[in-house]
């Protein structure tokens, strides 16, 4: 998986000073941008085993994806640690968390299910808004809430 932070800096194409070939480009960088995040926040799945309390195993799991996303250069390292939460009530056999994963005193926030039916746990990584109030450019799957 490909990490890239990309802040899209313009949302709509200004017609008045833009040429023909800057709006293309605009627009291209647009569609490229939310190729990149929506890569970015991919949902990913890893078996749950017994005997583990699931808040940890999501937690290893989390792990085990950031050192894969440090060794092959796409974040800088090394991983100081990740940090699981329940997120709200448990719904049937589905239970949500908050994670943070922290590397090279960065903070990458994930949203993350463990379906304890169906021995599965799903996390995916939260690229929030570079803009504080704005809406995400594009949202989590729905894999990764409960």
């Amino acid at each position: 998986m490909l990490t890239v932070a990309i802040v899209i800096a313009i949302h709509a194409v200004n017609d008045s000073g833009a040429s023909p070939s800057e709006r293309s480009a605009t627009l291209e960088a647009n569609r490229e941008g939310r190729i990149a995040l929506e890569e970015d926040q991919a949902p990913h799945t890893s078996g749950l085993g017994a005997g583990t309390p699931t808040r940890v195993a999501l937690q290893r799991a989390i792990a085990i994806d950031m050192r894969n996303l440090i060794r092959h250069g796409a974040l800088t390292g090394p991983l100081q640690g990740v940090r699981c939460s329940p997120a709200g009530k448990r719904q049937a056999a589905r239970q949500a968390f908050d994670c943070t994963a922290r590397a090279a005193a960065i903070a990458y926030p994930f949203l993350g299910v463990a379906d304890e039916r169906a021995r599965q746990l799903t996390w995916c990584k939260f690229d929030p808004s570079p803009v504080s109030n704005d809406p995400q450019e594009v949202p989590v799957s729905p894999r990764c809430r409960a």
